[in-house]
C-alpha cells in the first residue's frame, strides 16, 4: 500500500510498515532534526525519495494534502501524544499541542482507505477519545483499537501504546454501519502479558539500528534523545496492523 506518513520523526514508524511492505509517497514531520534524520534515510536507500513536508496544518492549507487523494491508500500518524499523557497536564483539546483535529483534516482532504493512528494509552481515560472515534465514524470509518507494548515484542522496555486502524467503506468493500467498533479494554492482564498475545520478534532490533543507528547506546545529544524518545518501535508497528487489520 502507498502510505502518506504524518508527524513521521526519525522514521522509526516507517521502517514498521516498510516491514509490512507499503510503499512511503509523502513525509510530513515539522522537527528540523528529525527532517534531516529523513533525508539521509533517502540518501541510504532505505526509504524512496518522496516530498517531506513541514506543519501538518500548512500541508492542508497549501493544498499538498489534496495532491494525495486516490495516490494514498493509507495515512499513518502517530499524532502529539503530550495533551494525553499521564506524565502531563492532560489538558486535551485545551492542549495547543493537540494535532488530533489538523490530523482529522488530512484524513477529509487526502480520503485513504486505511488508516494506522497512535498514540499514548492514557489518550484512552483522557475523556477526548471519544472525540477521536466519533471525528472517524463521522467520515465514515469501521476499525479497531487496542494497547500494545514494546516489551510485548520483545523490548527491554514497555513503551505501550494506543494504536487504532480504520478502514473507510471503500476500503472495506462493503457498506457499513457508521461507527467504529471498540477492540477490548487495556487491562491489567493484557498490559502485563502482552508477550502470551503477540508474538516476540527476534530479527527488529538489528533492522531498527541499521535504519535509525541509534541504538548502539545512550543517544549523545537532545536531539537523538528526543527523536528516540519520541518514535515508535518498529516492530510493534507491524504487529498492530497484522492483529488490528
Amino acid at each position: 500500500m502507498r502510505e502518506l506518513s504524518l508527524f513521521t520523526g526519525a522514521g522509526g514508524g516507517l521502517l514498521g510498515t516498510k516491514l509490512l511492505g507499503w510503499e512511503h509517497i509523502g513525509y510530513v514531520e515539522w522537527n528540523e532534526y528529525c527532517q534531516q534524520v529523513i533525508a539521509a534515510r533517502i540518501r541510504d536507500g532505505y526509504l524512496p525519495a518522496a516530498p517531506i513536508f513541514t506543519d501538518v496544518r500548512e500541508f492542508v492549507q497549501s493544498g499538498a494534502a489534496e495532491q494525495y487523494r486516490g495516490i494514498a491508500d493509507v495515512v499513518s500518524a502517530g499524532f502529539p501524544c503530550q495533551p494525553f499523557s499521564v506524565a502531563g497536564k492532560q489538558a486535551g483539546a485545551d492542549d495547543e499541542r493537540n494535532m488530533w483535529p489538523a490530523t482529522a483534516d488530512v484524513i477529509r482532504v487526502a480520503r485513504p482507505k486505511h488508516l494506522l493512528l497512535e498514540n499514548v494509552s492514557g489518550l484512552v481515560s483522557s475523556g477526548y477519545f471519544g472525540t477521536v472515534i466519533a471525528d472517524l465514524a463521522e467520515m465514515g470509518f469501521v476499525g479497531r483499537w487496542g494497547c500494545l507494548s514494546a516489551a510485548a515484542v520483545g523490548a527491554s522496555h514497555e513503551r505501550e501504546r494506543l494504536w487504532i486502524v480504520a478502514h473507510s467503506h471503500e476500503g472495506m468493500g462493503e457498506k457499513w454501519a457508521w461507527c467504529v467498533k471498540q477492540h477490548g479494554q487495556p487491562s491489567a492482564k493484557s498490559r502485563s502479558h502482552g508477550s502470551h498475545a503477540f508474538h516476540r520478534e527476534g530479527s527488529w532490533l538489528e533492522m531498527a539500528r541499521k535504519f535509525r543507528r541509534l541504538d548502539d547506546g545512550v543517544a549523545n545529544s537532545v536531539e537523538r534523545t528526543e527523536a528516540l524518545g519520541n518514535g515508535q518501535v518498529p516492530a510493534v508497528v507491524r504487529r498492530a496492523w497484522e492483529c488490528l487489520a
